[in-house]
């Protein structure tokens, strides 16, 4: 059987799109790219790469289209997407679930701090038990002190707030079954929260949780955004507000 990648998959095995998140990343996404595209390609898996450029301000976008034409496969396995402006963090992955064609979807930073070879093992996992899997980060050995404190802040609120006791870390990477997080569109929050947005509903409405090692790679070039303070007090903010409004929905169940 073949799908939109031109490449045959093994029987019973479903295709998969991953999405490349890229904002002013001209240094990075080509690496990135070639990461990802080499590890599905060796699945054997249908595979579509979306590579959303989040309103870059650099060469990102061009590099994406480049990469979209000169891997261009019929079906068209390789997609750039562009937003035009910055959305901010997390937009991306909405974008590419909303693009998405394959059955299960996982996505992968053009800051390359993921190690995709992971990622590929996990796929192996929603086939056999799981809906959605949580990434377990390695570590944070570059983080600075004031990332660090928001970062475990941030995840022990988030556990308190919503049950989630049973992770020690759910701000990383995911993996989902597309048919079971493109319903829960559109989502209530944006930014670095959505992703604990959409494990929180799909564990509430009833979707297998799992969890999957992700080892953690420094930053080689260009500069994160999601430590700025700016983004740090608006994910608290989105927690707290999507706490209140889900609070505030189980008290109208019980009247």
């Amino acid at each position: 059987m073949t799908g939109g990648s031109g490449i045959a998959a093994p029987a019973g095995k479903p295709g998969v799109t991953c999405m490349i998140m890229a904002f002013n990343e001209e240094a990075s996404l080509e690496a990135a790219f070639a990461e990802v595209h080499a590890g599905l390609a060796g699945t054997g898996r249908r595979f579509e790469i979306l590579i959303v450029d989040d309103g870059s301000k650099d060469a990102t976008g061009r590099i994406a289209d480049a990469l979209a034409a000169r891997h261009a496969r019929p079906g068209a396995d390789v997609r750039a997407i562009h937003h035009g402006e910055n959305r901010g963090p997390g937009s991306a992955i909405v974008t590419g679930v909303a693009e998405a064609r394959e059955p299960l979807y996982c996505f992968h930073p053009a800051d390359n701090q993921v190690e995709f070879a992971d990622v590929v093992r996990a796929l192996d996992l929603l086939d056999e038990r799981f809906d959605l899997l949580v990434g377990q980060r390695s570590d944070r050995h570059d983080y600075s002190l004031a990332r660090r404190v928001a970062s475990y802040g941030y995840i022990g609120l988030a556990r308190a707030l919503f049950g989630l006791s049973g992770f020690r870390d759910f701000n990383f990477i995911y993996l989902w079954r597309t048919d079971v997080v493109k319903p829960l569109l559109p989502l209530e929050t944006r930014g670095v929260f959505l992703c604990t947005e959409i494990l929180v509903r799909a564990r509430d409405g009833g979707a297998r949780i799992g969890v999957a090692p992700a080892a953690y790679r420094p930053r080689t070039a260009g500069v994160s955004t999601v430590g700025r303070p700016r983004v740090v007090l608006d994910t608290f903010g989105q927690m707290m507000r999507f706490w209140a409004r889900r609070a505030t929905r189980g008290l109208t169940r019980q009247v």
